[in-house]
């Protein structure tokens, strides 16, 4: 919460300080990097036009969704969603008393060994506002997420009634909106939503969360078990001059900037070297 606090203050104190056309120049920059970004971002995830048939039963897709996702509903169930398990997850996680503390002395929290009473004595001789600053911002918090999923959510919506119109036929989209037009498909639409957050959801989660943190610690192993045949690959200290040379054909990039590149990541062009030397040594 802290960094993303600094994080809007360091880009406000950058507007208000920087030159009226500087400003424009770093917006109009910035505003094409993100496009840049969120293009690059859709391009994984192609998609078809519709058919005509498909174009044909969107009106009919469109009606039931309206049907699903009352306008509001995205931003009302995250708005829940925060109150009921996000707070309380960002407490555990150490945003309270304890975070204060730890934060005062240059340590995390769990360095800490201090009850409740203890930490919160602490706290208020580092911060003496602690309390209202973490409810102040635990409130606003729920807020912007709530005005984030109400931006999102026409997007949403107009994403789902193209899949209810590709994935059903007509047939079965008179039954789907006949159902959801009952008292209870109108029950249904309005806690299928509400029930993803329901907290026997998150202790579910939690419960299997140990045999998925062993299952992600074997990953590692089991990758490089998966490529252990194949040969590893190579820097460009290990290419051929011709090979180098296609390289900085390519990319534009001089040799001397690809050193220079390398050795800031603390490569030096001696150490690639060494490496390419022992790695023709081994084989």
């Amino acid at each position: 919460m802290k960094r993303v606090s600094l994080t809007i203050a360091a880009s406000l104190a950058l507007a208000t300080s920087a030159p009226l056309a500087a400003q424009g120049q770093e917006t109009e920059a910035a505003q094409d990097g993100l496009e840049q970004v969120m293009g690059a971002m859709s391009e994984l995830f192609p998609t078809e036009p519709l058919s005509a048939e498909e174009q044909a039963r969107l009106p009919q897709a469109e009606r039931i969704i309206a049907l699903v996702i009352p306008e509001g509903t995205m931003g009302d169930i995250m708005g829940k969603m925060i109150d009921d398990i996000v707070r309380p997850m960002m407490a555990l996680a150490g945003s309270g008393a304890k975070a204060a503390v730890a934060e005062g002395m240059g340590v995390t929290p769990y360095e800490l060994d201090l009850d409740e009473a203890q930490a919160a004595e602490l706290a208020t001789l580092f911060d003496p506002a602690y309390a209202e600053r973490m409810e102040r911002e635990l409130d606003a918090f729920p807020q912007m997420m709530r005005e984030m999923m109400t931006l999102m959510e026409p997007s949403l919506r107009k994403a789902m009634s193209e899949a209810y119109a590709i994935h059903f036929t007509s047939p079965e989209l008179t039954e789907i909106e006949a159902f959801f037009e009952t008292e209870t498909g109108a029950k249904y639409a309005r806690e299928s939503f509400a029930m993803a957050s329901d907290p026997r959801m998150m202790s579910a989660s939690m419960e299997a969360l140990p045999a998925m943190m062993q299952a992600l610690g074997d990953i590692e192993a089991r990758m490089k078990a998966s490529t252990a045949d194949l040969p590893p690959p190579r820097n460009f200290a290990e290419l051929s001059q011709e090979e180098r040379d296609a390289v900085t054909a390519a990319t534009g990039f001089t040799e001397d900037e690809i050193w220079a590149a390398l050795e800031s990541a603390d490569f030096s062009e001696e150490d690639l070297e060494a490496e390419a030397e022992a790695m023709e040594v081994s084989e």
